[in-house]
């Protein structure tokens, strides 16, 4: 198996070579405002701004947990 490796540093600037995906999880209440995600904002509106919009727009889409933009 593996090991874990740490590697301390800001995850909106990636220390790793190549194209890097930032994945984040957050529950389905349409909240966008505290921990991590003020770091993404700060350096991308867009995915705010489409996670707010998702949110918004629920009844017409498939806004739940589990689902990925």
């Amino acid at each position: 198996m593996q090991e874990i490796n740490y590697i301390k540093g800001d995850a909106t600037v990636p220390q790793a070579k190549g194209t890097k995906i930032i994945a984040h999880i957050c529950n389905n209440l349409g909240g966008w405002g505290k921990g991590f995600v003020l770091a993404v904002s700060k350096r991308w509106p867009e995915p705010e701004q489409e996670y707010r919009k998702w949110h918004r727009n629920r009844a017409n889409n498939d806004f739940e947990l589990g689902n990925i933009q």
